[in-house]
């Protein structure tokens, strides 16, 4: 199968750096309340690696089949990229028994972040930058090393964002006055979310924001986000 190819990858990955045995240490799953899958997980077919940016500089890694049931989850510093590179290539090459569920806590630890995904099918990896990684047989091993990489070099790209965002402090009364537009519905659900789709549009490309040093900034949007959610979930009760 082409995924046995790719542990090939991963082992020796973990062979030259040494790295193996302190990336399993680095596995918090388990600490989540480990379950049963309600079906098959062929992680040999397809994977999800999925991270998010968390306070303090860190990022938080999970692995899964398809984003339901997670065998990996870590949390490390964003621009570790020894250590990150050991995550990846675990989280991408590694067999895995034990899985969870979105756990409340888990599910928690993930809201109101920056989150990305890369995909694995076949012989491919899909990933979330404007950019992506070869999958010529003699590249595949540097998947981990580009990935941990990439999670460093785009979270200082973002943060450029949120600074343009941040100078002069004029943005945050724009952010006060979205969460308002968002709040004055005329007690229609799907009118209300018609007319907002394209605040709604705007602020959805602007979750970068989650990363601002700018408390008050990171709060007003964390917000907004919060107001678009129950919007949708109105909408959608009604519209299915």
């Amino acid at each position: 199968m082409w995924f046995r190819g790719f542990q090939k990858y991963g082992a020796r990955r973990e062979r030259e750096r040494g790295t193996s045995a302190s990336a399993a240490g680095l596995n918090q799953v388990a600490d989540f309340d480990p379950v049963r899958p309600g079906y098959a997980q062929d992680l040999s077919s397809r994977r999800v690696i999925e991270f998010a940016y968390l306070p303090g500089d860190e990022v938080l890694i999970l692995a899964s089949m398809d984003g339901q049931y997670p065998c990996w989850v870590s949390r490390t510093a964003i621009h570790d990229i020894e250590t990150n590179t050991a995550v990846a290539d675990a989280a991408l090459f590694g067999e895995f028994s034990t899985f969870t569920s979105l756990h409340p806590r888990l599910h928690a630890l993930m809201r109101d972040r920056y989150r990305r995904r890369f995909y694995v099918s076949g012989s491919e990896i899909k990933t979330p930058f404007d950019y992506g990684f070869s999958s010529e047989p003699d590249q595949i091993r540097y998947w981990g090393q580009h990935m941990a990489r990439s999670i460093s070099s785009h979270y200082r790209r973002i943060k450029e964002l949120c600074a343009c965002r941040e100078l002069d402090g004029q943005y945050l009364g724009f952010l006060t006055s979205y969460v308002t537009m968002l709040q004055s519905g005329a007690g229609d659900a799907v009118a209300d979310y018609q007319r907002n789709r394209p605040l709604i549009q705007l602020l959805t490309s602007e979750d970068y924001l989650y990363v601002s040093d700018n408390a008050d900034i990171r709060d007003a949007y964390v917000r907004a986000r919060h107001e678009i959610e129950d919007l949708y979930n109105t909408y959608m009760s009604i519209v299915r």
